[in-house]
């Protein structure tokens, strides 16, 4: 594997990281706050203020993940030199997982600014799910597994994250 593919490879991680992460939260956001409050301006704020966290969150988690690697790859003894991670993979590392749930909370919430509430829910939870299918597939050929078998699986992963925060969604509408 020539340094430019090592590169892409080792990025395409922070990538499917973001994407991942993003997915499950932002669909947990949507569907638990339009459950609860059936307010699609309620759902634009907590999914704004809770992507944009949960963006620097991972792009931070991902960073100090990575540079915290490099330095037991750096300490190793028996590490070919040439596969441990460079300190600008380090931080692109942190780039792009931010870019990439920042991609995934714009695609998301952006059915709330055109659509009713749960016209949106389900756009959003549609294309949440779609997402994390093709997502599944991508690993799936990476891993050299069943691209289908990962595809559906990264889908109940989505659909269940979705489902404990509909219920959450139901037991505040009752609550507050």
């Amino acid at each position: 594997m020539t340094e430019r593919q090592f590169e892409m490879h080792f990025l395409m991680e922070s990538v499917a990281f973001g994407l991942t992460d993003g997915i499950i939260c932002f669909l947990g956001i949507i569907v638990g706050v339009a459950t609860a409050t059936l307010d699609s301006k309620l759902v634009l704020i907590a999914g704004i203020v809770g992507g944009v966290a949960d963006a620097l969150g991972n792009s931070i988690g991902f960073f100090v993940s990575q540079a915290a690697e490099r330095a037991v790859q750096i300490r190793g003894a028996n590490v070919d030199k040439s596969q441990i991670h460079s300190k600008k993979e380090v931080w692109m590392s942190g780039v792009f997982s931010f870019l990439a749930t920042l991609f995934t909370l714009v695609f998301l919430l952006s059915p709330f600014m055109l659509l009713a509430v749960w016209s949106a829910t389900t756009a959003s939870f549609i294309v949440g799910t779609i997402m994390a299918f093709l997502l599944g597939i991508y690993i799936g050929r990476l891993e050299g597994q069943s691209s289908i078998k990962s595809g559906i699986k990264y889908c109940l992963i989505t659909v269940f994250g979705a489902v404990v925060s509909y219920g959450i969604g139901v037991l505040l509408h009752v609550i507050i």
